[in-house]
């Protein structure tokens, strides 16, 4: 295979042969304008290693001149900035922008802004750098297969960074029509695993691994797991299950805008082993410390600190990580778990905490062990009861009123004023794709004009 081929090979989706291939290339030295080289670097950050893929590209990028170096060096930009070396990414994008002329290709133009974006976004501009994104996923580009990720699925990985799990999945739904990758059905899997859908993450597992996963991939399919054999609540098979994936995750680099998922990895190697904990934990603050320890991956790290902290009873980290973590979105949640973890627990205030957490899992468990640390068996009944009854309206609360979620957002932002141009901008899709929505909303409600439209969402949503 001559490296031409390899690429092509690459792009094609034959990765193991485009590796193997690319490696003999390299070794022999007969590497053609580093085609071979690429390959070699793309499949080093499609093996977490993204960090050593930016290093790769910023050699290949002296070696090239015009266009293909400013590719070459927006490659090595994008492999910095998901790897979390936010530094190193601002100057390998103003290098490859120095380069550009009025001439420059549209899809090179195109990239460098969502690499811009990215870099936004580990900074903690999740929102706009959202919504960038979303739109250069569906401009007339093609897309970079050489690139560290793709804009539809960064994107995605965006908003769940910035919390925004409800906006994420629909996103995903209004881009289901796409090729399914292992990536798409991974993010979906996790933002089921978060949201307490645990039937549905493990069957997106099951269906990721159709396809070869390399480690990248890996690694949030085995945080998945590990949420899934946390939540079941077996300590045999989480310990099973962590000596099953601790080898996918030794070495990767951590990706600054999925903490999340190397936080709930940490949780469950800190149950299995204090040094694998240990280990996690250490990757996790080196990562944030290179990114210049952005305040919202401080809240991260404090969060799963305090999950830390509660599996162990470690009473003392529990409350510093709660009194860390005051004032923010996840406060209230950090409090009524401390408050578990000392034994102080007041059954109302948890159980008002509860009802406001998105996981239905995570609102049934703080309930679980709040009614355990109490001395009224009344109350601590009272408090179960409130678990299960918060679990069982997870299950039933989507499609009550006939609307799909989607539909649902849709309606929300019609009834508010909102043009179908800025509710396709507000929910990451298309003016094309709100029409459609608008015109099955019209059809399920039977109304024919927008006063009447109007009229009923307003009856159905409440408004």
């Amino acid at each position: 295979m001559k490296a031409p081929d390899v690429e092509q090979a690459w792009r094609a989706g034959n990765t193991a042969a485009a590796i193997e291939a690319a490696d003999r290339i390299l070794a022999a030295g007969a590497d053609e304008n580093c085609l071979a080289a690429g390959v070699a670097a793309a499949a080093a950050a499609a093996d977490g290693s993204l960090l050593d893929a930016a290093a790769r590209w910023r050699v290949i990028a002296t070696a090239l001149t015009g266009a293909p170096a400013v590719a070459a060096q927006g490659r090595a930009a994008l492999a910095a900035c998901l790897g979390g070396d936010v530094e190193a990414a601002d100057r390998d994008l103003a290098g490859a922008r120095e380069q550009v002329s009025g001439a420059a290709p549209r899809g090179l133009t195109v990239f460098l802004d969502g690499v811009d974006a990215a870099i936004e976004a580990v900074r903690g501009g999740f929102d706009r750098a959202a919504r960038r994104l979303a739109g250069l996923a569906v401009a007339t580009v093609p897309a970079d297969g050489l690139a560290a990720e793709q804009w539809d699925d960064l994107a995605v990985t965006v908003l769940i960074a910035g919390g925004d799990d409800r906006t994420a999945q629909e996103f995903l739904a209004a881009h289901e029509d796409r090729p399914p990758t292992a990536r798409r059905r991974l993010l979906a899997a996790w933002l089921h695993l978060r949201a307490g859908r645990l039937a549905e993450a493990r069957a997106g597992i099951a269906s990721a691994g159709d396809a070869p996963v390399l480690r990248r991939d890996a690694v949030l399919a085995a945080a998945v797991t590990i949420g899934l054999a946390r939540r079941a609540g077996d300590a045999d098979a989480l310990r099973a299950t962590w000596r099953r994936v601790a080898p996918v995750v030794a070495g990767a680099d951590v990706e600054m805008l999925l903490l999340d998922a190397w936080g709930e990895l940490s949780v469950g190697a800190a149950a299995v082993s204090r040094f694998d904990g240990e280990t996690v934990v250490e990757a996790m603050t080196c990562a944030i410390a290179k990114a210049g320890v952005p305040q919202w991956a401080l809240q991260t790290n404090h969060w799963w600190k305090l999950h830390r902290a509660v599996g162990a009873g470690n009473v003392e980290a529990a409350t510093q990580a709660a009194a860390a973590l005051q004032g923010t979105e996840r406060g209230a949640a950090a409090h009524a778990w401390a408050s578990v973890v000392r034994g102080a627990v007041d059954g109302r205030e948890v159980a008002a905490v509860a009802a406001g957490l998105d996981d239905a899992w995570e609102a049934m468990a703080l309930c679980g062990a709040a009614a355990a640390k109490l001395s009224d068996p009344a109350e601590a009944r009272e408090l179960l009861s409130t678990g299960r009854a918060l679990r069982a309206r997870f299950a039933t609360e989507e499609s009550a009123d006939g609307l799909s979620k989607r539909e649902r957002s849709v309606g929300e932002l019609l009834l508010d004023g909102l043009t179908q141009k800025e509710i396709g901008a507000r929910l990451y899709i298309s003016p094309k794709t709100v029409e459609q929505h608008v015109a099955r909303i019209r059809q399920k409600l039977a109304v024919t004009s927008r006063a009447e439209l109007i009229a009923s969402l307003r009856s159905r949503l409440a408004c």
